[in-house]
C-alpha cells in the first residue's frame, strides 16, 4: 500500500517531465517520435486525473481495482428469519435462486474452497444493512474435518456474532449459466 499523495506527486513530475520531452521533440521536429510521446503524456494525465478523483487514502491494485471497476449490485430475495435458541438471537437469511454470486478460489490439495476475494461476501452483507467481513476464510471442513462442514465458510470474529455463510449452486435460466452461490447466512449473536 502507497500512499495517494505520493504516487501523484511522482505522476505529477514524470507529466512535467513528458511535456519538457514534446517540447524538446517539437523543436527538434522529430516528428517520428512525438506519437510516443503524446501517447505517454496522456497515460499520465489520465492517471493524475484519476489520482484527483479518488478517495482512496492508500493505493494498491486491488484497491484500484475495487474503485475502478466496482461489483455490479444485483437484486435478490430472500427470507430473514429470527428465533432464539439457549437465550441467544439467530437471524438466518436464505436466498431464493438464482443466490448471490460467491468467488471461490481452490485451495491447495483441491479438495476445498476458500473465500479470498471478500467484494461479493461484503456486497450481499451491504445489501442486508450487515457490516463487512474484514478477510477471507477457509472451507469450515478442511479446518474440522468433518464431512457435515463442506459447503460452509464461518467468520468467529464476525462484529455481530459468529457468521456462517453456506454454500449452494445456482442456475440463473435467462443467462444459462451455473454458478457457485450463496444459499444461507447465518448470524448467531454472543
Amino acid at each position: 500500500m502507497i500512499a495517494t499523495e505520493t504516487v501523484k506527486t511522482v505522476v505529477v513530475v514524470l507529466f512535467g517531465l513528458c511535456i519538457l520531452w514534446i517540447i524538446v521533440i517539437i523543436v527538434k521536429n522529430d516528428m517520428h517520435t512525438i506519437v510516443r510521446a503524446l501517447l505517454v503524456t496522456a497515460v499520465l494525465g489520465l492517471a493524475l486525473f484519476y489520482l484527483n478523483q479518488t478517495k482512496l487514502e492508500k493505493l494498491s491494485f486491488t484497491a484500484i481495482k475495487q474503485d475502478l471497476f466496482p461489483l455490479k449490485a444485483r437484486t435478490f430475495t430472500f427470507e430473514k428469519q429470527e428465533v432464539y435458541v439457549d437465550g441467544r438471537p439467530i437471524t438466518t437469511f436464505s436466498f431464493d435462486e438464482p443466490g448471490p454470486r460467491l468467488a471461490l478460489d481452490m485451495m491447495n490439495g483441491g479438495k476445498h474452497m476458500v473465500i479470498k476475494d471478500i467484494r461479493s461476501v461484503n456486497s450481499v452483507l451491504e445489501h442486508l444493512g450487515l457490516p463487512p467481513v474484514t478477510a477471507g476464510v477457509a472451507e469450515l471442513a478442511s479446518i474440522t474435518g468433518n464431512g457435515l462442514d463442506s459447503d460452509k465458510y464461518r467468520w468467529d470474529a464476525y462484529e455481530k456474532g459468529v457468521l456462517v455463510i453456506e454454500r449452494g449452486i445456482c442456475r440463473d435460466m435467462t443467462a444459462a449459466q451455473t454458478f457457485p452461490c450463496i444459499s444461507r447466512i447465518t448470524i448467531t449473536a454472543r
